[in-house]
């Protein structure tokens, strides 16, 4: 089954973790949350516009997509940090 990568690069223990099944509907619904969940994030949209009364499988997708996205991050800066002490 395709799978959406949450967060490419985003530590060791998570660089291969993949939303598999979506268990509100078929795997182009999750499509949706990802892109709303990056909207939100750029400040281009809310969430409670899109979703106004999430289901639970949203609510944990949508924490799965922070907490993968979050580290994903912090690993960026810190390869950054690294790159630039060893110049």
């Amino acid at each position: 089954m395709p799978g959406y990568r949450l967060a490419p690069n985003c530590g060791s223990d998570f660089a291969d973790a993949k939303i598999r099944r979506c268990p509100i509907a078929d795997a182009n619904r999750l499509a949706s949350i990802i892109t709303v969940y990056h909207r939100h994030r750029q400040g281009l949209g809310s969430i409670e516009t899109s979703y106004p009364r999430p289901t639970c499988a949203i609510i944990e997708a949508l924490d799965v997509l922070h907490s993968a996205t979050e580290e994903m991050i912090a690993r960026q800066r810190e390869q950054a940090l690294q790159e630039a002490q060893n110049g």
